[in-house]
């Protein structure tokens, strides 16, 4: 048995062992998953976590993120010219419905094509960390 190292040390989400068939959480549940934290951190405003809305007199702006990547809410429209909209802002009031909304969308699949993009450059991305930290360890130790 080799001696322990603390980079030894993984989450057992990533361990093939430990991850039951059909266990992993679709970029859907992840983003519905994300939204249930924001409500939560809204309606407990002393807990600690990551807080993807601001709170500013009676308004709240606000991000819904999946992989450190905002999703698009929606398209504004001015003088000829459509952006894409990653930050909306509602009345304090109507913050929960408002996520509720989203939730909605996202559930009846409004929201596929960015989830799926997102998913696929998560993907994309933990293949490359893998295939880097393979090659380190391939390499010869250094004296």
């Amino acid at each position: 048995m080799s001696k322990f190292n603390p980079a030894m040390l993984v989450p057992a989400s990533q361990v093939e062992d430990f991850i039951k068939p059909g266990s992993q959480r679709t970029v859907q549940q992840v983003a519905l998953d994300n939204i249930a934290k924001q409500k939560h951190l809204f309606q407990q405003p002393d807990e600690d976590g990551k807080r993807h809305f601001k709170v500013a007199g009676n308004s709240v702006s606000f991000t819904i993120r999946i992989n450190n990547s905002a999703l698009v809410l929606g398209q504004y429209e001015k003088d000829g010219v459509t952006a894409d909209v990653k930050e909306m802002a509602v009345p304090k009031g109507n913050f929960i419905e408002a996520l509720d909304y989203f939730s909605d969308k996202i559930k009846a699949g409004e929201f596929d094509g960015q989830l799926n993009v997102l998913s696929d450059k998560r993907i994309a991305r933990t293949d490359k960390m893998r295939s880097t930290r393979a090659a380190k360890k391939a390499e010869p130790a250094k004296a």
